[in-house]
Order: C-alpha cells, then sequence, then structure tokens
C-alpha cells in the first residue's frame, strides 16, 4: 500500500489509538516523492525514529512497482535544516553513499546528494 500525507496522518491516528507514540517508527519508501512529506508528518505527530536508507538502496519484494527506501542523506539535510540535531556528519554520509553506489554500479538515490554534488564540482 502506497500512502502519502493526507493518509498518513489518519493511519498514524487510527495507530496511536492503540499504541503509544514512543512505541512507534516510521519507513517509508520514495515511489511517489512523498517519503519526506510523510517522515514530516510523522514527526509533527510525535513519532521519532525513522527508518531510511543510505543512497536510497532497497526496495520492496512486497509492493510491485515500489522503488528504494528514501535516501538517509534527504532525511538528514531536511532534519538539519528544521534545525533538529542529529550527530550525523552530512558529508560523510554522502561520501559513504557515494562509495556504496559507485561499487554497486548505479547512480545514488540522495535528492540532496545530486544536487550538493553539482554545486562542488
Amino acid at each position: 500500500m502506497f500512502l502519502v500525507s493526507g493518509s498518513v496522518l489518519a493511519m498514524l491516528e487510527a495507530v496511536m489509538s492503540f499504541v503509544s507514540v514512543d512505541k512507534l517508527a516510521v519507513h517509508f519508501h520514495d515511489t511517489y516523492g512523498q517519503a519526506l512529506a510523510n517522515i514530516m508528518v510523522s514527526l509533527q505527530m510525535g513519532i521519532n525514529i525513522v527508518d531510511s536508507s543510505v543512497s536510497g538502496l532497497g526496495g520492496c519484494p512486497y509492493a510491485n512497482g515500489a522503488t528504494g527506501n528514501v535516501a538517509t542523506e534527504d532525511v538528514v539535510y531536511m532534519l538539519h535544516g528544521l534545525g533538529i540535531e542529529t550527530n550525523v556528519d552530512l558529508n560523510k554520509l554522502m561520501d559513504a553513499g557515494d562509495y556504496i553506489s559507485k561499487h554497486l554500479g548505479r547512480p545514488s538515490g540522495s535528492k540532496t546528494t545530486t544536487a550538493l554534488r553539482k554545486l562542488t564540482t
């Protein structure tokens, strides 16, 4: 099932009526470019555990057509932009994503890395 911000709100409200927010985490794929918006809704609802994947690696064998996970670099960039301290060095994270992407022979799945690397080259 693919969720976008409006349906994420309803889904989280339903789940939170049975499970306390401190027991919840979220995991979003970025198939439709909605992962960061969905994460933002989740944060606003008090969820502070977010799954992500360096360079957006991964997919989903259960959801036909699902693309990679949301890139950790994109999540960290958004959190830093919001003034949320992550204790993550974004440059080192992007280097790790570049390394694994190169090793796998694929481009980075991180929009942040793609944009920031263009600025520095």
